[in-house]
C-alpha cells in the first residue's frame, strides 16, 4: 500500500528546530512539500535550506508566533499561497518555563496555555477550512510525558500537555466523520535543544553536572536511552500514512517505556 503522503502539503510548527525539524526531514524524505514557522526567521531559513538540500523539497519557512491569532491567519494564507492547500498540519511549537508548583505566577503558567494550548487551536482552526475542502487531512499534536506524570517544578507543562490531549479528542469527535483525523504524541524524554537546557537548569539547582541528570534519566528509561526527534517523527509518519486511516483521537506516547502509569 501506498503511504499516501507524495504530493502532500504539510505544516510543521516549532519547525525550526528538535521534532518539528526532524518531523519536517520525513515528511520531505517521503514527497511532501512543507512549510516550516517558527518564531526566530534565521533558523527557520537554516532549516529550511538544510532540508532542501538533503531531499530536493520545496521547503517554506514562515515566521509566526503561536500566541498570536492575526499571525497564525498569515502562516495559514501563506502556507495556501505558496503551496495550495494543507493536507497535514503537526502542532510542535512550545514555550515553557520552569517554576515550583507552590510559586507558579499566573504570567509563567498564562504564556504556556497561550503558546501550546491555544496556539495548537488557533492553528488546527485555521486548517480545517483549508482540509474540508480537499475532503480530508490529518492533524498531530506534539505534547509531552507531563500530562501523565506530575513534577514539582514544571506543573506548566502538566498542564498545557492535558489539555492538549483533551483537545485532541474533542476535535477528533467533531471533524473525524469529515475525513479528518486528529492525534497525539507524547514524547517521553527527547534530545532536544529544550530538553538539554532543562537537564542543565535541573543540574544547577541540584549542584551536579549535567552528565549526572542525564545518567539519572536515562536510568528510568527501560530502553536504555533518551528518545532521540526522529523516534516522534517516525510516529507522525505513519499517523498521516494511509496506513493509519482507521486510527483517530488517540493519545500515544514514545517514552522508550518510561510511563508508569497503566493506559486503556
Amino acid at each position: 500500500m501506498e503511504n499516501g503522503i507524495t504530493g502532500k502539503v504539510a505544516l510543521i510548527t516549532g519547525g525550526s528546530m528538535g521534532i518539528g525539524k526532524a518531523t519536517a526531514l520525513a515528511l520531505a524524505k517521503e514527497g511532501a512539500k512543507i512549510a516550516i514557522c517558527a518564531r526566530g526567521m534565521d533558523a527557520l531559513k537554516i532549516a529550511a535550506r538544510e532540508i532542501q538540500e538533503e531531499t530536493g523539497a520545496t521547503v517554506v519557512p514562515i515566521r509566526a508566533d503561536m500566541t498570536s491569532t492575526e499571525d497564525i491567519t498569515m502562516l495559514v494564507w501563506s502556507t495556501i499561497s505558496e503551496l495550495g492547500h494543507i493536507d497535514i498540519l503537526v502542532n510542535n511549537a512550545v514555550n515553557s518555563t520552569t517554576a515550583r508548583a507552590s510559586e507558579l505566577p499566573d504570567e509563567v503558567i498564562l504564556n504556556h496555555i497561550n503558546t501550546k494550548v491555544m496556539g495548537y487551536i488557533r492553528c488546527s482552526r485555521e486548517v480545517i477550512t483549508s482540509m474540508r475542502k480537499k475532503g480530508g487531512g490529518r492533524i498531530v499534536n506534539i505534547a509531552g510525558m507531563g500530562a501523565r506524570n506530575s513534577s514539582a517544578t514544571n506543573p506548566g507543562s502538566g498542564i498545557t500537555n492535558s489539555g492538549v490531549s483533551a483537545y485532541t479528542k474533542c476535535l477528533s469527535d467533531d471533524v473525524s466523520s469529515e475525513g479528518i483525523l486528529v492525534n497525539c504524541i507524547h514524547p517521553g524524554s527527547t534530545r532536544t535543544q529544550r530538553q538539554m537546557q532543562l537537564i542543565d537548569e535541573r543540574a544547577q539547582r541540584d549542584g551536579v553536572s549535567s552528565e549526572e541528570i542525564m545518567s539519572r534519566t536515562v536510568a528510568n528509561v527501560p530502553i536504555g536511552r533518551m528518545v532521540e526527534p526522529e523516534d516522534i517523527a517516525n510516529l507522525v509518519l505513519f499517523l498521516v500514512s494511509n496506513q493509519a486511516s482507521a486510527i483517530t483521537g488517540q493519545t500515544i506516547a514514545v517514552d522508550g517505556g518510561a510511563g508508569r502509569g497503566i493506559i486503556y
